[in-house]
């Protein structure tokens, strides 16, 4: 990775909250808010905003580690704002701190880590474990 974005660099994204990323379980939808798995999803990419203007040729950044407290419902309709804020830079590591807010209020806050890897290696490493046979439970 070429020198990573400063500690403190922030990137932000706007959603507005779609049926499709509401509170869903086995396909059913639990509630009409903004479900946690979207919420994720949408963190990874906030963070890898701020990741990808640094990697170099032949590098690739892929999700390590998510923390996250989701504490407030968001109706489906309504539009929240996350910040990805660099928390730690190191040459293979990116860790950004994210603050989900609907308006005024907080509606989440974690943390995304992403690690840089060689893209070669990572593909080998999918295409292993695709051919690979699942070993008995």
């Amino acid at each position: 990775m070429r020198v990573g974005p400063p500690r403190g660099a922030t990137a932000t994204l706007e959603v507005t909250v779609t049926p499709d990323m509401a509170a869903i379980v086995a396909g059913e939808q639990i509630h009409p808010v903004y479900g946690t798995a979207a919420l994720v999803q949408h963190m990874e990419q906030v963070s890898r905003a701020l990741l990808v203007p640094h990697l170099e040729s032949g590098e690739e950044g892929v999700g390590a580690g998510v923390d996250l407290i989701h504490r407030a419902p968001v109706p489906i309709g309504e539009t929240v704002v996350l910040t990805a804020t660099v928390a730690t830079v190191a040459p293979t590591k990116l860790v950004c701190e994210v603050l989900t807010r609907h308006g005024a209020t907080i509606v989440a806050r974690g943390s995304v880590e992403q690690r840089v890897v060689p893209l070669a290696a990572f593909r080998d490493e999918v295409e292993a474990r695709r051919t690979r046979p699942q070993a008995a439970v």
